[in-house]
């Protein structure tokens, strides 16, 4: 009769969970794992764009900004200086201002890149400590019906034959109402003892 009340215990356990198949685990990591991929290459890719835009940069400068800078200067001397000449003095003068409009303009999409990356990071983490969470959960339910399948087999190996589950419920409610009954008349012989 004792195997009776535990097999009941543990179907009622079984029946009130949901069913999740172990190939979820699995599933799960993969998921993960692909996550992590695609993280990898977001980052790369930050990375690959805000260096093509610093090419871009070092281009523009390189083609435009300084031809225009010198012509600016050149157009600023005066006719009796020879420019062939004094090119080397002017270049040196010169190339400070080229080399601050380059570091500004790169030091703007660094910090731009630094932003995205502290983004694209921070959303990662959140995203993996969820993604952690849900593994644990799931590795946790797996295990938890592996040991119900268990102890349900090992009842079953006890009992040998199925357990009619309405007869047990039967005998359950039997034994509620011949105990109530039992503890009426009890009731009532404390009062008549009570009232001597």
């Amino acid at each position: 009769m004792k195997y009776f009340y535990i097999y009941i215990i543990f179907s009622i356990l079984l029946l009130s969970c949901a069913s999740v198949p172990s190939s979820t685990i699995t599933l799960t990591k993969e998921v993960i794992e692909e996550a992590d991929n695609m993280h990898q290459l977001n980052v790369s890719l930050v990375n690959r764009l805000f260096d093509e835009r610093k090419e871009k940069i070092n281009l523009f400068i390189e083609n435009k900004y300084t031809p225009t800078l010198l012509k600016k200067y050149e157009d600023l001397l005066p006719d009796s200086i020879d420019y062939k000449k004094e090119l080397p003095y002017i270049l040196s003068s010169i190339i400070p201002i080229i080399n601050h409009k380059k570091d500004s303009l790169q030091g703007v999409l660094d910090v731009q890149r630094q932003d995205i990356l502290k983004q694209l990071n921070s959303n990662y983490d959140v995203y993996s400590s969820a993604s952690s969470s849900l593994q644990n959960l799931l590795n946790s339910v797996v295990k938890i019906k592996s040991t119900e399948s268990d102890a349900l087999m090992a009842i079953d190996k006890l009992t040998g034959d199925r357990v009619d589950v309405k007869k047990v419920e039967n005998t359950i409610n039997q034994s509620i109402e011949k105990t109530g009954n039992t503890l009426d008349k009890l009731i009532s012989i404390e009062k008549v003892i009570n009232q001597k």
